[in-house]
């Protein structure tokens, strides 16, 4: 579908169309696909549940694209499937995750368990697989691979666990604390 110009969208439209293009560029930014997030910010700016053809035709995707994307939300339950009263229908319908406390929630721990915690544990296995081959006697070239590699795990498993103690916060929408421990910590400003 090729959208009208900005100038003839109604203001709903084109704040929705702007909404959509800065969460897909913030995703990326973040590592996490473009598409993925424009499909689930198209369905937080919805106010009725869409089917795939209106996510494919609103974005310019295939119905491909947009399946896998649908099932990598609705695994992240940041998507939901929903019924719709119409008798005429057999189309699936999708809704997003509204509330930010529940969504940034999960977000956090998605990444946490499918990026931080193996790529820490995976460091951990290849610099102890170094020492293995090289029988305990590593090159100064190796020791200093192998002790980046454990710096990098270290960090990683300290970020993770900054991030576990704070999503109870998070899952209790505990602002009042949040804002506390905020105040405690510099602002990063010189």
């Amino acid at each position: 579908m090729v959208h009208p110009p900005a100038q003839t969208r109604t203001a709903l439209e084109e704040a929705t169309h702007r909404f959509v293009e800065a969460w897909g560029n913030m995703a990326s930014a973040w590592g996490i696909s473009r598409t993925m997030a424009q499909v689930y910010a198209l369905l937080y700016a919805s106010h009725e549940p869409l089917d795939t053809d209106h996510i494919m035709a609103e974005l310019d995707i295939s119905r491909g694209n947009a399946n896998i994307n649908l099932r990598k939300l609705i695994e992240w339950e940041l998507v939901r499937k929903v019924e719709v009263a119409d008798p005429h229908t057999r189309k699936e319908h999708f809704v997003a995750e509204k509330d930010v406390w529940a969504l940034t929630t999960r977000v956090i721990r998605e990444r946490s368990e499918k990026e931080l915690k193996p790529v820490a544990a995976y460091l951990t296995e290849v610099g102890a697989q170094l020492s293995e081959r090289a029988n305990g006697r590593l090159t100064p070239e190796e020791d200093e691979f192998k002790r980046n590699l454990e710096a990098m795990s270290s960090f990683l498993r300290l970020f993770n666990s900054l991030t576990e103690r704070l999503l109870p916060l998070l899952e209790n929408r505990n602002q009042k604390q949040l804002e506390t421990i905020l105040k405690l910590l510099p602002t990063g400003k010189s």
